[in-house]
């Protein structure tokens, strides 16, 4: 399922998580977009076309260096940065969603509210996810975009997702400290499944859409 495949085989839009005419129907040209699992820079690249300002992050260093590349003709801002709910710097092997064995780094954890203000980011109108079941520990972090930029969210939901290293906990369960994803519904998002239906939350692995009730057209 690596997506350098599906580029070698010109089906890269055929991706769940690359829908861009659902997305495109929900933001307008100018929309700030974070792209955050960025990995080579497919989703950002084709949001920048879009006329979005995109700012992306990617947390594996040879990923963010490939990316750095593939971005470098386009109005996208990248930052070397992983997700966590906490901030720290560690070596250790990393879902780099690559089909090579899993090598060690150092990765570069950060609570992403606090780094959005430190590094003076534009807030959001539509924020994509996915950084391989470390979204139940990023979302801790994001409070503030949660609750009070409130943009559109993609979120790439890995549930059950067994794959973790030592410094690199995967997916994490709510009832094991997890991030409780009901918390969406709670806070007047509308949750919708990959197949554009409304779900009371996201529960089974999938793309979601998450919409704040006030910026659904009535």
């Amino acid at each position: 399922n690596n997506i350098d495949r599906y580029i070698l085989q010109g089906n890269l839009y055929r991706r769940a998580d690359h829908n861009f005419d659902k997305i495109l129907r929900l933001i307008k040209p100018g929309s700030v977009v974070y792209d955050i699992g960025a990995y080579i820079g497919t989703f950002g690249i084709t949001m920048a076309l879009e006329g979005m300002e995109v700012s992306a992050f990617e947390g594996f260093p040879d990923n963010f260096d490939r990316a750095k590349k593939n971005c470098e003709p386009y109005n996208i801002e990248l930052y070397l940065c992983a997700l966590n709910n906490e901030k720290k710097v560690v070596t250790t092997k990393f879902n780099d969603c690559t089909d090579d064995d899993p090598v060690a780094r150092k990765i570069s954890y950060v609570v992403f509210d606090d780094y959005v203000k430190e590094n003076n980011i534009k807030p959001p109108d539509f924020v994509k996810l996915d950084i391989e079941g470390m979204e139940t520990l990023a979302l801790f972090g994001m409070k503030n975009i949660l609750e009070n930029v409130r943009p559109i969210w993609q979120i790439g939901f890995h549930a059950g997702m067994d794959i973790s290293y030592e410094g690199y906990p995967g997916f994490v369960k709510p009832e094991d400290g997890g991030f409780d994803f009901e918390t969406f519904d709670r806070l007047g998002y509308n949750v919708y499944n990959d197949f554009g239906q409304r779900v009371p939350s996201l529960t089974k692995w999938g793309e979601y859409i998450c919409i704040p009730q006030e910026k659904i057209k009535k």
